[in-house]
């Protein structure tokens, strides 16, 4: 069959090789790109988890280079996806003179090959050093992992530069030994070595659909093939694949270092000189770039846990400072541990910490108390068998990964040995400065925008007294700012009390910024303010105005210990504006008929704002921005009969943003035993702000004072 038309199998042959492109194609990450070597002759290099790696690694990386991308695969694997890895290039290991078709291919660059120089599938992620050798350790048994990637390429670099410098003793045999023809032209260019990380996130173990159906057409399965059915099943259709590509190593180097030395050398004692060292090199390489998951974590955290419990609030902030270190370092992260990652700490559910935390329990590894974690080293520890660890320890083998990366255990090991009051103190000073960062980068964002506000409009801040461990959370309005809230501030301070004012996400900067943001990034602003409100004072208040309020109301599900009360001041339940109810849904109808026609350029995108306070509020409220604001009042509202803290509720009668029944309508709905609701005798609506402000003020005193034993 001529080349072209084996090239041909790739894309477009056989329903298998469809049905596995498809299932890859949402679930592949790769990293690096930029470091392949596209026209060297080239080997690449990885670790080795799972079979279908031998199948998943080179079809990815033929659609990066377009060149096919040979592997060596067990026999055992021929005998079920044996078509497949032919298309791609595979040979099995029995396949004769099949390092001479290897060394072959390097020397004219017509195909790549992959190798897995651990030799066998590493289940159990068990990696040592020995004498400065890398070695698999398999059930009590060790082994180094083989050098025969560098063999080769330094083999075929040796032999392309005898070639091509006219040093060959007898061409004749090089060509016959090589299968060389007439027509095959040796690569001027040097041979390299490419290490690869792979990576999954995450692993999980359970039946499914694939299972079932493995079980239906195999019969007699042995209990070591049933094990790696459930297990790559599972990746292939829950797990992200991550196939980081490493710097690349020349031959040329080694080489060129040979041959400045005074001492002549054959090839096979510059291969034996080096074989050693690369192959330490490469896999160093692959080892200390694996992307750190939020698994591997717990794990390690659960491992270097100076006692045998844990206190659960100080194990998450543990976790959530020791993943920020990990991101700001030179490390791998998988940054899919950022969607939600507030949660952790500011006492709502993280999904990544559930999930690995049931794990934990079903292995006995954790059990709980009202308090702390009790952390079984011993079942932690358990590495069972080769064949049976990753159904029955999976959070060992998560250890293992990282345990051999030095950086992270150092990292790990000393953030353990912390006291919580250290921990605490440490993760206060993280959160504020990642709120200053955070304004600070989304201002330079837009700084070149005429819209955008003067930098103080939207800086957070605090007001501190030594009087109180009270602290009071401002919350701002929909398109305002903190200096929107400053006016309540400074009179609920020289009261006694400890005011801070966060920022949301999209404001005190410009419209543009708020158009592109999510009521859910509002929420998140609030949730970290939350925590830094917890970790500096004793007890903890939100007053929120207008969305604000929204905000005050829905952030009482976490169920802060500390948090004692809320206040919500013309809370935007309802909205007084016809052009919300009316003219947005015709403009968001509009928008999405002109989209249908190609004709973006008759979009409307925003509705002019008259702001009662233009120095701080926008002057126009985009489409998107609006409907992510429809859509927290709908949360909001579904949120209410869950509410059971002391609610203070404040509107004003004649509101003309926020329609006046939204605050009977909190009231009614929310279950606190305690709760007031107050209309005062207002027509504008920012009414924290201006000469009757304090009448107000005076009265969320009075509701807190009233609070205190």
């Amino acid at each position: 069959m001529r080349e072209e038309e084996n090239d041909l199998l790739i894309d477009s042959g056989g329903y298998m090789l469809k049905l596995v492109e498809k299932i890859l194609s949402t679930n592949i990450e790769i990293k690096g790109i930029e470091n392949i070597p596209m026209n060297n002759p080239k080997i690449f290099v990885a670790n080795h988890f799972t079979r279908v790696e031998a199948l998943i690694v080179p079809y990815a990386l033929y659609h990066l280079t377009k060149k096919k991308v040979g592997v060596i695969a067990d026999d055992s694997i021929f005998e079920y996806f044996g078509d497949i890895l032919k298309d791609l290039g595979a040979l099995p290991k029995s396949t004769p003179n099949r390092n001479n078709i290897i060394l072959s291919d390097i020397l004219t660059a017509r195909k790549d090959w992959m190798i897995f120089p651990e030799g066998v599938m590493v289940k159990g992620k068990h990696i040592i050093k020995e004498q400065n050798h890398y070695c698999v350790k398999i059930d009590g048994e060790s082994e180094k992992v083989f050098t025969g990637a560098a063999v080769f390429a330094l083999q075929s670099q040796l032999l392309r530069e005898a070639y091509l410098n006219k040093k060959l003793k007898n061409e004749e045999a090089f060509h016959n030994t090589y299968m060389l023809n007439v027509y095959d032209h040796i690569s001027q260019q040097e041979s390299m070595i490419v290490p690869i990380n792979i990576s999954y996130a995450p692993i999980r173990t359970g039946k499914n659909f694939l299972t079932e159906i493995a079980n239906t057409i195999f019969s007699n399965i042995s209990e070591p093939f049933k094990e790696e059915i459930e297990i790559e099943s599972n990746i292939v259709l829950h797990s992200k694949i991550i196939i980081n590509i490493l710097k690349p190593m020349g031959m040329k180097e080694v080489t060129s270092s040979v041959a400045l030395q005074n001492t002549p050398m054959s090839d096979n004692q510059i291969i034996d000189a080096y074989r050693y060292r690369l192959t330490h090199d490469f896999m160093k390489s692959i080892y200390e770039n694996l992307t750190i998951r939020f698994d591997h974590l717990f794990a390690a955290l659960l491992y270097f846990s100076p006692h045998d419990y844990v206190n659960k609030l100080h194990f998450k902030r543990l976790l959530y400072l020791i993943a920020h270190k990990i991101k700001n370092s030179s490390l791998q992260y998988d940054e899919s541990i950022e969607k939600n990652f507030i949660n952790l700490i500011s006492f709502e559910e993280y999904e990544p910490f559930e999930e690995v935390l049931q794990i934990a329990k079903e292995n006995q590894i954790i059990s709980e108390t009202k308090e702390n974690y009790v952390i079984s080293k011993e079942n932690l520890i358990e590495g069972y068998t080769h064949h049976t660890i990753r159904l029955k320890n999976i959070l060992k083998v998560f250890l293992n990964e990282v345990l051999i990366i030095k950086e992270v255990v150092d990292m790990i090991e000393q953030y353990s040995k912390l006291p919580p009051k250290d921990i605490d103190a440490m993760l206060l000073i993280h959160l504020i400065n990642q709120e200053k960062d955070e304004y600070l980068q989304d201002y330079l964002e837009f700084k070149e925008d005429k819209n955008i506000k003067s930098k103080e409009v939207g800086e957070p801040y605090f007001l501190q007294t030594d009087r109180s461990k009270i602290g009071i959370i401002a919350l701002h309005g929909f398109s305002s700012a903190p200096m929107e809230v400053n006016e309540m501030a400074v009179y609920l301070n020289k009261k006694g009390f400890n005011v801070y004012a966060p920022r949301l996400r999209g404001h005190g900067t410009t419209p543009e910024d708020l158009k592109i943001r999510s009521w859910k990034e509002w929420y998140e602003s609030v949730s970290r303010a939350i925590i830094i409100g917890s970790l500096m004072y004793e007890k903890i208040y939100i007053a929120g105005f207008s969305t604000g309020g929204l905000l005050a109301l829905l952030s009482t599900k976490k169920m802060a210990p500390k948090l004692k009360g809320i206040i919500c001041i013309n809370a935007a339940l309802k909205l007084n504006d016809l052009r919300i109810k009316t003219v947005l849904p015709a403009i968001e109808f509009w928008n999405e008929l002109v989209e249908s026609f190609d004709a973006n350029e008759y979009k409307k995108e925003y509705l002019p704002n008259k702001a009662e306070y233009p120095q701080i509020n926008y002057n126009r409220h985009y489409v998107d921005a609006i409907s992510q604001l429809s859509d927290l009042m709908k949360k909001t509202k579904k949120a209410l009969k869950k509410i059971t803290l002391p609610t203070l509720i404040i509107q004003a009668q004649n509101d003309p943003v926020v329609n006046p029944k939204s605050a009977q309508e909190i009231y009614d709905k929310i279950t606190s035993q305690k709760k007031e609701l107050i209309f005062m005798p207002f027509n504008n609506h920012v009414i924290i702000r201006g000469k009757r402000a304090k009448e107000l003020f005076s009265t969320i005193v009075e509701f807190i004072n009233e609070e205190q034993p």
